[in-house]
């Protein structure tokens, strides 16, 4: 670096360099002169780490010395310089100084070896950090590519845009034939509603539905489902039952006691009230009556529940044991087609016409592909390069001759189309039936597994709710017990309370006069029986004797 710096010096000194530099030929002579001193240092430095390596104190003394001298020259000559190379400098000199006055330390009070002339040493010599080869500007291995390799003369770029031209001009008249012949045959197979994979779907007729194989897994691993159903609506009905029975106790209850009363007022001379119309009930039995038609309101709406879940469960419970059964019934089950060997026929001729068509359209789809790619792929720049201008139009028919059998194979193709639709026309007419046929057996068959499997998943439905009403049922029977109890209570609160009053109106009559005889009883207008009889007009019951007693108030 120093020996390069030092060359650069030598120029800068040439007068012609200094007539052309003018004033910036002494600023750049000066840092070039500070580079050399600065670089010339670290050269010092780094021979007085060798010498130190090597053991040779006194050269290391030397060296650090002579490193020392040459950086003050540096920073003499760095006046001006921008504050980075003054901080560089400034860094240089603490390394290089430390490192001076440790070595002269250590080489006068431990060492004390001579300290030899700078000259008597031998000369640092720059060594070239790497080997300059000669460089072929024209070699590809070093310049890459030629980038003006694919330049042509106008003339070729114009013809060439003419043939493409003229490329775009043949895939549009094919593509017309082949979009008209696509729309036709699409909108034709719309109409037909055949799909080549559904129009003969016998094979999903031979095996059990994955869904359905799912429920029958798990039902098997549960055998007890059906009995667990069974079991668990026997118990809801009981308890319907038994709250029914109950409730229609405590009415029974309720309209004798009802009876009862109304006798009672009538044999007491009391106006009965209006028919329809009970009389007034004791506080128990209203509060009995009022609890009995709420409980009666409440099992009615519970009743309608109870019976929908019964129907539900006579409709399931069948498809349940069907589940739980062996797959064969399963299979057996499920409805299946039965074709006669004509309609296998028509199926096989539909099927094989319907993959004639599938051929077709691969065929034209491919033959497309191979049009694009050939129109894609084809370049004559090359050739109309050296071709002249009035021979462009003969080698334009020439380069498109290429296309010419690729379009026979299209042209061939489109024309077949007429006849493949004829052929699918009439195997469509004589497949009407046999579609009718299969179209109603699928709908069974779909129907069939929608149903079973909507019984798989009203299980847990039914045993749910099946629960829940035993618990209603439960707490309502409870509860319709409890009444009852108390009803009986009240009933015979309510007889013992009408015993107690006919025995004070028999205490009332007084005894029977014995000499005149009781003169008979004139009838009452009908004018009083209208309007009704009032306690006073009645004869006193001391008048009455028990034989005159109608046989419903002698049986209390």
């Amino acid at each position: 670096v120093v020996d390069y710096y030092k060359e650069a010096c030598r120029a800068l000194e040439n007068s012609e360099t200094a007539s052309l530099l003018g004033k910036i030929q002494k600023d750049w002579k000066k840092l070039v002169q500070m580079k050399i001193y600065y670089f010339a240092a670290v050269a010092h430095l780094h021979m007085g780490k060798q010498a130190e390596e090597q053991q040779k104190f006194g050269e290391r003394v030397i060296y650090f010395q002579s490193a020392l001298d040459k950086l003050n020259e540096a920073i003499k000559l760095a006046k001006g310089q921008p504050e980075t190379v003054q901080e560089a400098l400034r860094f240089t000199m603490d390394v290089i100084g430390g490192k001076y006055n440790s070595a002269k330390k250590d080489n006068d009070f431990i060492y004390h070896e001579a300290v030899p002339a700078l000259d008597t040493l031998q000369s640092v010599k720059g060594a070239p950090l790497v080997k300059a080869l000669p460089v072929n500007p024209t070699d590809p291995a070093v310049t890459g590519p030629d980038i003006f390799a694919k330049l042509v003369p106008m003339a070729a770029h114009e013809a060439s845009s003419l043939y493409s031209e003229e490329k775009a001009k043949l895939l549009r008249d094919v593509m017309a034939k082949i979009e008209a012949k696509n729309e036709v045959l699409d909108q034709f197979m719309d109409s037909m509603q055949l799909d080549p994979e559904t129009v003969d779907n016998l094979d999903m007729y031979s095996h059990i539905p994955p869904i359905l194989m799912e429920k029958c897994a798990a039902l098997s691993v549960r055998p007890d489902t059906v009995k667990n159903l069974v079991q668990s609506m026997q118990v809801l009905s009981g308890v319907f039952t038994d709250v029914e029975a109950s409730l229609k106790e405590i009415r029974d209850l309720l309209e004798e006691d009802e009876a009862q009363e109304r006798k009672l007022q009538e044999l007491l001379g009391k106006v009965p009230p209006p028919q329809g119309s009970p009389p007034p009930p004791s506080p128990g039995l209203a509060e009995v009556s009022k609890e009995c038609s709420k409980y009666m309101e409440v099992h009615e709406k519970a009743s309608f529940t109870n019976t929908e879940l019964h129907k539900a469960m006579n409709l399931h419970i069948g498809n349940l044991r069907l589940l739980s059964g062996p797959l064969e019934q399963v299979r057996a089950a499920l409805p299946s087609p039965t074709l006669t060997e004509d309609d296998k026929q028509v199926l096989q001729n539909l099927k094989r016409i319907l993959g004639k068509v599938q051929e077709m359209r691969d065929q034209r789809m491919s033959l497309e592909q191979q049009l694009r790619e050939m129109i894609q792929k084809d370049d004559i720049t090359t050739s109309l390069v050296t071709t002249d201008r009035s021979e462009m139009k003969k080698l334009f028919e020439e380069q498109l001759k290429k296309y010419d059998q690729i379009k026979v194979y299209l042209e061939q193709n489109l024309a077949a189309q007429e006849n493949v639709l004829k052929a699918l026309t009439d195997a469509n007419v004589k497949y009407a039936a046999v579609r009718k046929a299969l179209a109603e057996v699928e709908h069974k068959w779909n129907t069939t597994v929608q149903t079973l499997v909507a019984s798989y998943e009203a299980y847990e439905d039914l045993m749910k709710k099946s629960q829940e009403g035993k618990d209603f049922y439960t707490d309502l029977e409870g509860k319709a017990a409890r009444l009852l109890e108390k009803a009986r209570a009240a009933c015979q609160a309510a007889e013992a309370n009408r015993q107690q009053i006919l025995e004070k109106e028999m205490k009332k009559q007084p005894p029977p006069r014995p000499t005149a005889p009781k003169p008979a009883l004139q009838k009452k207008p009908p004018e009083l029986e209208a309007g009704g009889l009032d306690v006073g007009d009645l004869p006193p019951l001391g008048s009455l004797v028990l034989s005159e007693l109608p046989e419903e108030l002698r049986s209390l």
